[in-house]
């Protein structure tokens, strides 16, 4: 081979030397865009459970202060209001003490003054079998009151942030009257297949119904709850379920699974949830806080009536912690 061929060689080897780099470099780029996990920083939100916005005149049913829901609402709206960042509000259950289309249509009317997105998932006070309020006419409620809300059930799926997934699930049962939570097949292999496509995502669940109870209570237990958790533990991926119906206070952590039970904003403590949630490639942190009403004589008061008030406070980590799930 000539010395001017030798030349031309090399300077080929080179070129094709750096395109190759090149090549390479772009594909470990494309992989990293397309197939790892999305990493978008951090996600706020208030959860609300409980309200049990209520027309009565007075606070003759035990514990809950039903007279007193419409102001213990406006404290807790005005609070969020106050909050920077939020970038969606959960009512997770029993917003209207009964299923009455006067208190559903008040109490929408107060929850849009929420500077925030708001969406809603059932309890077991907010329809009813055989009046008017049933489930369909709730979720038409909903659509028709709510700009954000446009969604054609119940239970229902979204993604605020890249990165994370929102799951609502709809536990409130459809025959008959009772404090049981239940989620048909059909809602659970909606959530597997939910679930398959969100491996990559921190998933967030919400539903009225605790799958790890606060305290002890037969009666307002999940029916099929271990057909629930045999769904959930098909997947490895950090997942978060927030919780209401017993109004108590409880963080528990289980393997990549974190529950956590919110009081109710009418009982004693009179409380919500702030949650940040910080999303980073090897761990996921879970900030939680539980502001309490600013109407103190009000907390004073369901205090008394509430026998066991401790039990619903929970401890100082039911309140307020700081969660790490790894990846």
């Amino acid at each position: 081979m000539g010395i001017f061929n030798k030349i031309c060689y090399n300077l080929f080897m080179k070129n094709l030397f750096k395109d190759c780099l090149l090549i390479l470099f772009v594909v470990v780029i494309m992989f990293f865009i397309t197939e790892q996990p999305s990493f978008s920083g951090t996600l706020k939100f208030v959860q609300l459970s409980d309200i049990h916005y209520s027309l009565v005149e007075d606070d003759s049913n035990g514990y809950k202060l039903l007279a007193q829901s419409r102001p213990l609402l406006k404290d807790a709206i005005c609070q969020i209001n106050n909050i920077k960042n939020v970038d969606f509000v959960m009512i997770t259950g029993d917003g209207i003490d009964k299923p009455e289309k006067t208190s559903l249509y008040k109490l929408t009317a107060e929850l849009n003054k929420i500077k925030y997105p708001w969406y809603f998932a059932l309890g077991n006070h907010d329809t009813t079998t055989s009046g008017y309020l049933t489930k369909t006419n709730f979720l038409k409620i909903l659509k028709e009151t709510n700009h954000n809300y446009k969604f054609d059930s119940l239970y229902y799926t979204f993604k605020p942030k890249k990165g994370f997934r929102v799951i609502v699930l709809d536990g409130a049962k459809n025959k008959g009257i009772s404090s049981h939570g239940i989620l048909p097949q059909e809602q659970l292999d909606w959530l597997d297949s939910i679930l398959t496509k969100s491996k990559n995502d921190i998933v967030l669940i919400y539903l009225h119904f605790p799958l790890i109870t606060p305290y002890e209570d037969k009666m307002h237990e999940i029916i099929n709850k271990e057909e629930f958790k045999n769904v959930l533990k098909k997947y490895k991926m950090p997942i978060a379920i927030f919780t209401g119906h017993y109004h108590a206070a409880k963080i528990t952590k289980r393997g990549n699974i974190l529950h956590v039970s919110t009081p109710a904003l009418a009982g004693y403590p009179n409380a919500f949830r702030v949650v940040e949630v910080d999303n980073s490639r090897r761990q996921v942190i879970f900030k939680i806080q539980m502001p309490e009403t600013n109407l103190k004589e009000l907390q004073t008061k369901t205090r008394i009536l509430t026998l066991g008030g401790a039990k619903f406070y929970g401890r100082e980590r039911d309140r307020n912690a700081t969660i790490i799930i790894e990846k």
